[in-house]
């Protein structure tokens, strides 16, 4: 199942790209919100290769996930693949310079599941879809609006 969202920043395309990239910012976000993120190798470069483990409680249960950047294309393309027990999702994020101080970011998540409950879980969101979507596309909005604040603070 994909779901897509796009929203456009004013904000240069490499940078949007360094903002993207800077996943301190993102695990400090996840943590807040009581995810545990680890990145195995803390002080090497990101890139290719770059590994997170993961736990989140989701229906009273502890999810282990694996995340791993597959594809790291300067300054078009993040693309990251989790694998947790039962679902593998694919999350990418490429950016398309729409002039020289505004970027296009758009969001692609694409999950598939191995496992019956995970089947049902995918089978109930297409039901939903229409409130993910909306609710995705909101989501990515206020984190775009957070890049460009993230951007003017810098400058």
């Amino acid at each position: 199942m994909e779901f897509t969202a796009r929203e456009d920043v004013d904000v240069p395309i490499e940078d949007a790209f360094d903002l993207l990239s800077e996943y301190d910012v993102f695990e400090r976000m996840a943590m807040r919100r009581g995810i545990e993120v680890q990145r195995h190798e803390p002080n090497a470069p990101i890139g290719v290769g770059t590994k997170w483990t993961v736990e989140f409680a989701w229906r009273g249960k502890d999810i282990p996930m694996r995340a791993e950047i597959i594809r790291f294309d300067r300054p078009d393309w993040i693309e990251i693949e989790a694998i947790m027990p039962g679902m593998d999702v694919t999350v990418s994020f490429e950016l398309l310079a729409l002039s020289k101080k505004r970027t296009r970011l758009h969001f692609k998540a694409n999950s598939s599941a191995k496992t019956l409950p995970m089947r049902l879980l995918l089978q109930s969101l297409k039901l939903a879809r229409s409130n993910i979507d909306k609710k995705l596309q909101e989501r990515v909005k206020l984190q775009c609006r957070n890049l460009e604040e993230r951007y003017y603070q810098a400058a």
